[in-house]
């Protein structure tokens, strides 16, 4: 039976109120009850009994709140929050929760697509003949991505195509890795890149080491332009030291440029925090300034992953100005022991006079 029927078998209009198909419904039970009609022929009497069936029956009908097109449709999800711990590499665990609406009619339900790639929806089953309840199972997959607590949603809509109602909810899903120790190591916790040229690239290196018996899965982040990691994945296997390369990159930067930026490393086994400073240079360097004046064997280059970096020591030059605090040092001296000198003839019980006569 659909809303239109039921409202023709009752004898009121498809925008009835709920009081309007009550006083209907009593109207046509006093009207069709058998004491009114058992006076009545056989026939009479029957097809009485027949209108008061199907009276009985779109009543119901119209009573029932699924059933009116103008209640928009209610989803309702048990659990609505669904918690996955402990789940190893490349494990599998499941659950299954219920959808089922407590509103108006629906034409059309549908789940969207899991935003993450260690979440899918792998069946939905209905439990009657009925649309609803739905029976979905949902089953998550354990991925070397996942180093800490992952969360998100999947959104479940309802909606009378009809009507243009819409009713939608979200299952919020949570995964924990199993937690191991406090095995990540990391050498060295702070990088300066001071005075960097403008254009260039300058690579720093860091020692990264599992100290326990499990394999470390994780991955590098950064959240400024200019610095980066040479890998974005970490696979460390029980005690064993890797090297990754952060590259500070000053290309387009102006000159002057002051700022800071993290490195981030998320691992199972602990997390790590990289701070990096950056200065650039406070002026351009020419092109003629870029050729070295200094000899080869003063350019000393080191091998890292296969790239030459090459560093170059420069010949000190003497600061200027040293002979000038020289000078003033032995003139502080000599003041100094000249007035020692008349302190102690004083002393002595000579006058002043006494240095302009010429005795002593």
């Amino acid at each position: 039976m659909i809303w239109e029927d039921a409202c023709h078998a009752l004898g009121v209009s498809e925008t009835a109120t709920p009081a309007d198909i009550k006083e209907q419904y009593l109207y046509k039970m006093q009207l069709l009850h058998p004491d009114k009609t058992i006076d009545k022929p056989e026939k009479v009497r029957q097809k009485a009994e027949e209108e008061l069936v199907g009276i009985n029956e779109a009543y119901n009908f119209l009573s029932e709140d699924k059933n009116n097109p103008r209640n928009p449709p209610i989803l309702e999800i048990v659990p609505r929050i669904i918690r996955f711990v402990n789940v190893g590499l490349n494990q599998r665990k499941d659950t299954t929760i219920e959808i089922n609406n407590t509103g108006g009619p629906f034409t059309n339900c549908w789940i969207d697509n899991s935003p993450a790639p260690w979440l899918s929806v792998t069946s939905i089953k209905a439990t009657s003949s009925d649309a609803m309840p739905l029976l979905v199972t949902i089953e998550v997959l354990g991925q070397p991505s996942i180093v800490k607590t992952e969360r998100c949603q999947v959104i479940v809509r309802l909606k009378n195509e009809k009507t243009g109602l819409l009713s939608e909810s979200a299952i919020a899903v949570e995964i924990s890795p199993i937690p191991l120790a406090a095995n990540l190591k990391v050498k060295g916790h702070k990088i300066k890149s001071r005075n960097l040229p403008i254009d260039t690239v300058q690579s720093f290196v860091l020692e990264i080491g599992n100290r326990g018996p499990d394999t470390l899965h994780g991955y590098f982040a950064s959240n400024t332009p200019w610095l980066s990691v040479s890998q974005s994945e970490l696979v460390l296997t029980k005690r064993t030291m890797t090297r990754c390369l952060i590259n500070v990159d000053t290309t387009n930067l102006p000159v002057g440029f002051r700022d800071s930026g993290l490195v981030n490393i998320c691992t199972n086994g602990g997390e790590a925090v990289i701070p990096v400073e950056l200065t650039t240079a406070r002026q351009r360097k020419s092109r003629s300034a870029s050729i070295s004046p200094y000899p080869s064997s003063q350019v000393q280059g080191h091998k890292t992953h296969g790239t030459m970096h090459a560093t170059t020591s420069a010949p000190r030059v003497r600061k200027k100005g040293g002979a000038t605090w020289f000078l003033i040092f032995i003139l502080a001296i000599l003041l100094i022991f000249g007035l020692s000198l008349i302190a102690i003839l004083l002393l002595l019980g000579y006058r002043p006079d006494d240095f302009y006569m010429g005795n002593f």
